[in-house]
């Protein structure tokens, strides 16, 4: 009677402590305006990609591998910078469990592997069906945002957790470190470590490798204990200090040592290791719960599931073929490692237990102890090579991360460009011409501006460096300007491709020949238009003026008022009549560089015959010819006279039938 007078009173207390938790559960659905809430889907929405990279307006379709949105910010001229990476980390394998399954995140990593934010999107934890949404913790959450992911990402160090949900937080931390840092590998060019660290390392595994097994047996380095079991088996135990990545890289290689050293912080037991390998015919025989430690007045201590982490099985490494599966030892804080430990194992059947005193010893022992591996003279040359200018220029180049198959393209542009250049060939021309219209046209929004121009005189050339495409074009546009004239005006200019096309395809009946005082009038206008475009940024602090004297960007970015579409459509439609329109009256950077142009040393060169021939005269353009004169400010050296008409030796190649008909109208005009 008792006692089911006391199971009633027991139940009715769980169905009130059940339904008052059912109460006090907060909704499984997001809050309108509240970030950290949970959304309890992994179908990702715009608005959470900006939550987690802030400084982006705009972001890519996920891509490349691992897969990534790019996160874009829009610049002072109308076109995008990347500014970094958003990703799930399910997408990038392997996924760290929770206490019930994996936890996917949407993480941001900015281009300093830096992260910008995360965001929670689904988990089914245990705790979470009494608790509600638990881990929608601002503090917490809000913690990782700024943070490098060169950080250790250690709970309770530099992480801090949510009370009891230890197990939960670890993964969250474990997943964004591991996920963002293979991202930035990929993206960033990202190496965990400073140099310092990087060199620490490689001199361990150069001094580790100076010794053989033997020799390490022999020096005390390694011990081991060998046990004869009540069946006749021999169980083997092997032990050596294992508190380094470069230890244990070359003792069990680097997949079994993340392991080992992934598991010691999960359970928070400590980070100091010691190596136990299992080997011999009775390996299967071991218990790690008969492994005592002791050392001075320490209690004696059963290994339990705190204490000693799987590395898995020894196939890599020093370890590999001495023995069947390899663990670690975790100690903690209370253990001296400069004094020797007492191990203890006692076997299964066995009356007394085999016992191992282990000492740290060789270059273990001075790892543990803090000794400096490097001398101060290694020290100090790798602080001087990292401090170097040129150093730090390489390994942080003011751009960011170099975009090498951008830098690819536009080396491949580059090439033809003055492949046709120099050969004179309309073909390599045109190959030109289609890859700088599609790529840098339509493709990248590649093109150079005016307010490249403005942008320099108002803040200094240093601000091309942000951009390394755009810093290589710039660079390439002004060396050939000096030495050969508006070469970027024939070949790199995304929109003198798309006139040429247009003339390429017109119909020539529909063209027509301006009159020469307005042709010779007209050309000056692009510099009045250049004049008050640098005016107004100058005088005015006006920088958008130029949109409406640039209407390439209309046409490769797609967009604009009304007016600014009108602009363009009014200029394709003079381009179909007059070749080159627009490079001839309206644009101020072509008026830029015809500037520049006035210093080329390597101009066309003119023969006697061009004083009666205007072949190239009407063949030009740009109107740029005067039978043997050319008005070299506004040729854009599109080879056709060149081409046409000279060769190497200087000589005109013109139908010489041709030329006298032409000197005889010329002689009977009045």
């Amino acid at each position: 009677m008792f006692a089911n007078r006391l199971y009633a009173v027991v139940m009715a207390l769980t169905m009130m402590l059940t339904a008052g938790s059912a109460q006090a559960q907060p909704p499984r659905q997001p809050v309108e305006g509240n970030p950290v809430r949970t959304p309890y889907s992994t179908d990702v929405q715009p608005e959470w990609l900006t939550q987690v990279m802030p400084a982006a307006d705009s972001f890519s379709d996920k891509q490349g591998e691992p897969p990534v949105y790019e996160a874009f910010q829009a610049t002072d001229n109308g076109g995008r910078e990347l500014v970094g990476y958003v990703f799930l980390t399910a997408d990038v394998p392997p996924e760290e469990r929770g206490f019930s399954a994996p936890i996917p995140m949407l993480v941001g990593v900015n281009l300093n592997n830096e992260l910008t934010g995360m965001k929670i999107l689904s988990y089914v934890e245990s705790y979470s069906s009494t608790l509600g949404d638990f881990l929608a913790d601002p503090v917490f959450q809000g913690q990782f945002a700024g943070k490098s992911i060169a950080d250790d990402f250690r709970l309770n160090s530099d992480i801090d957790g949510i009370t009891g949900a230890t197990v939960s937080t670890f993964a969250i931390t474990r997943s964004i470190r591991e996920a963002a840092r293979r991202v930035a590998g990929a993206y960033n060019g990202f190496t965990p470590g400073s140099a310092l660290e990087r060199a620490r390392h490689a001199k361990i595994l150069e001094e580790m490798q100076q010794s053989s097994w033997d020799d390490l047996v022999e020096q005390g380095v390694i011990k081991q204990i060998s046990m004869t079991l009540p069946a006749g088996e021999i169980l083997t135990l092997t032990f050596i200090y294992m508190g380094h990545p470069a230890l244990g890289e070359y003792l069990i290689g680097n997949t079994a040592y993340a392991r080992a050293e992934r598991d010691a912080s999960a359970r928070l037991g400590g980070n100091q290791m010691i190596l136990m390998a299992v080997g011999g015919d009775g390996f299967q025989q071991f218990r790690q719960d008969r492994l005592q430690l002791q050392q001075g007045d320490l209690p004696m201590r059963r290994l339990t599931a705190n204490l000693l982490v799987t590395a898995g099985n020894a196939d890599a490494g020093l370890i590999a073929e001495r023995a069947e599966f390899a663990g670690a030892i975790v100690l903690d804080d209370r253990y001296d490692l400069s004094q020797p430990i007492n191990i203890f194992y006692q076997p299964l059947g066995s009356l007394e237990p085999y016992e191992l005193q282990y000492e740290i010893l060789g270059l273990g022992q001075r790892l543990a102890s803090g000794e400096a591996i490097l001398s101060e003279a290694e020290i100090e040359r790798i602080i001087r090579q990292e401090n170097s200018a040129l150093h730090q220029f390489l390994n942080d180049p003011p751009w960011g991360v170099t975009p090498w198959n951008e830098v690819a393209m536009l080396l491949l542009i580059f090439a033809l460009v003055l492949i046709a250049f120099f050969r004179k060939d309309a073909r390599w021309r045109w190959a030109a011409l289609t890859l700088v219209m599609v790529y840098l046209g339509f493709m990248k929004a590649g093109f150079l501006s005016v307010a490249h121009i403005t942008g320099v005189m108002l803040q200094g050339p240093g601000f091309l460096l942000s951009n390394l495409p755009l810093l290589m074009i710039v660079v390439f546009t002004v060396v050939t300007t000096l030495i050969w004239g508006r070469l970027f005006c024939s070949s790199l200019c995304p929109f003198g491709a798309v006139q040429d096309f247009i003339t390429r395809f017109s119909p020539r009946r529909w063209r027509v020949k301006v009159p020469q005082k307005w042709h010779d009038a007209g050309i000056y206008l692009k510099y009045g238009f250049l004049a008050v475009i640098i005016g107004a940024a100058l005088f005015a602090n006006n920088v958008g003026i130029f949109q409406y004297f640039e209407p390439f960007g209309t046409l490769f970015f797609l967009s604009g008022s009304i007016l600014l579409f009108a602009i363009l459509a009014a200029i394709l439609a003079a381009c179909v009549v007059v070749p080159r329109f627009y490079c001839r009256y309206a644009c101020p950077l072509g008026a830029a560089l015809g500037v520049v142009s006035f210093v080329s040393p390597r101009r066309i060169k003119r023969v006697p015959q061009c004083t009666v021939c205007t072949v190239c005269e009407h063949a030009c353009p740009t109107g740029a010819i005067r039978r043997e004169k050319i008005d070299f400010k506004e040729c854009v050296r599109c080879d056709i006279c060149e081409r046409k008409l000279i060769d190497k030796a200087g000589s005109c190649r013109h139908d010489m039938s041709k030329i006298i008909v032409r000197h005889k109208e010329l002689k009977a005009a009045p």
